[in-house]
């Protein structure tokens, strides 16, 4: 980890405070002193804890099945956190008309109605037995202990991890660069992008699972002895693209993880594997958004998206990959911002490029030694030889000019012919 330190050290030192975060708590709030502390919430904390307790409600009532055996599902609850109070407050109410602070929602499959309930009165309303009503009691207790949890650390003043959230993103940009890269926790970036937005401390289990996947990756990339340098403007972008939309970041960075088409293709791509012809239409196609306006470039896009081949692959793929394509031009950075698939293929192809042109450099070097030693065959009068060089040469640029790949070939041949006549 201490090579991750001191990179973040250098971009962003305010953040690498050695605060320490709790690991381990224990502690049962009365119903008085949770709605206390979720009283001094801003209004965007309330909400992350009420989507989060929504989300935590919905998933027991799946996992433990409570109404499987009625017409009824679980569809929401609300909160009054100024219950039985002086307050100005939307008052909520149970079917019998008590007052409730909170109120949960279930609705019926075949009608589509609606009944407001207190946690008490699942059974009466509901018409499921006493066991499962206690069930769901026990159930939402446990939710209640799961917030206090956050509440607790609230209550502390135990501030979102930053320190190890921006490990993380480093982590990822190594991660893209594996062989066997990590398919990181989607639902665990999702949620602590929230209460990152939120300010808000995160639970103890995802600050181990965090670590956890930091030291995952960074074991990997020591299997691999991959000596990777990334630049402060790679984790710039990743940071930001991160911040603008967790969601579509982490969406994009699992797809792009995955060496075959499945993730990126569209129902017309047949193949398993591009063809070159494909690379080669699109790296045309990137050498020419260079100069494009925002209009022009959109238009592009989709003109290529409409091709033949370019219908093989998602529209969106290609805004991502002009998008860094003049962000970084072809650096090794942009091929690690782009599907696998389309990285292996594009660079295959510019290695292809730079040997061809390596080879017509040679060729020219060949040249000027074959100039030379045809000035020396002239001043012997040997003029068959002569005229026979300067055909071959001439079949030597024509072949040259149609097909840059036949250039070692011919320069091989005319090193050949040149040691015969010597």
């Amino acid at each position: 980890m201490d090579e991750w330190d001191e990179v973040l050290k250098e971009w962003y030192p305010e953040v690498l405070s050695k605060k320490s975060y709790p690991l381990k708590i224990s502690k049962q709030y009365t119903s008085g002193q949770r709605w206390e502390i979720y009283e001094r919430l801003t209004k965007e904390q309330r909400a992350l804890v009420n989507n989060h307790r929504r989300y935590l409600i919905q998933s027991q009532f799946l996992e433990e099945n409570y109404l499987i055996a009625t017409d009824w599902v679980f569809e929401d609850f609300r909160v009054n956190p100024f219950f039985r109070t002086n307050r100005r407050q939307e008052k909520l109410f149970c079917k019998c008309g008590r007052e409730l602070k909170v109120q949960y929602i279930v609705k019926s499959k075949s009608t589509g109605e609606r009944l407001t309930l207190g946690i008490s009165h699942f059974a009466e309303h509901l018409h499921v037995s006493e066991r499962v009503a206690t069930s769901i009691s026990q159930g939402m207790t446990t939710v209640d202990l799961a917030m206090d949890e956050l509440l607790w650390l609230k209550q502390q003043n135990i501030p979102f991890p930053e320190a190890l959230w921006q490990k993380y993103l480093l982590a990822l940009l190594y991660n893209n660069r594996l062989k066997k890269p990590h398919v990181p926790n989607k639902k665990l970036i999702l949620r602590l992008g929230e209460f990152r937005q939120a300010d808000f401390p995160i639970y103890i289990a995802d600050y181990k699972a965090i670590e956890k996947e930091i030291e995952t990756i960074y074991r990997q990339n020591n299997t691999e002895k991959r000596a990777t340098k990334l630049t402060k403007n790679d984790f710039l972008n990743t940071k930001t693209s991160v911040e603008m939309d967790t969601k579509e970041f982490i969406e994009t960075y699992q797809a792009f993880l995955q060496k075959d088409l499945s993730a990126i293709k569209t129902t017309e791509c047949t193949h398993l594997k591009l063809p070159e012809s494909f690379f080669q239409e699109l790296l045309t196609f990137l050498r020419t958004v260079k100069k494009l306006d925002s209009t022009q470039l959109e238009e592009r896009i989709q003109s290529f998206a409409k091709t033949p081949q370019g219908r093989w692959i998602q529209p969106h793929i290609y805004s991502i990959i002009v998008k860094n394509y003049l962000l970084y031009g072809f650096k090794e950075s942009f091929f690690y911002t782009i599907p696998r698939p389309m990285r292996n293929g594009l660079l295959h192809l510019l290695k292809r490029e730079r040997e061809a042109l390596r080879s017509v450099k040679h060729a020219k070097t060949s040249d000027s030694s074959f100039t030379s030693w045809l000035e020396e065959k002239q001043t012997q009068n040997v003029e068959s030889t002569k005229q026979a060089a300067f055909g071959l040469m001439q079949q030597f640029e024509d072949l040259r000019k149609r097909d840059p790949s036949v250039a070692k070939l011919l320069e091989e041949y005319l090193v050949k012919m040149k040691e015969e006549n010597a």
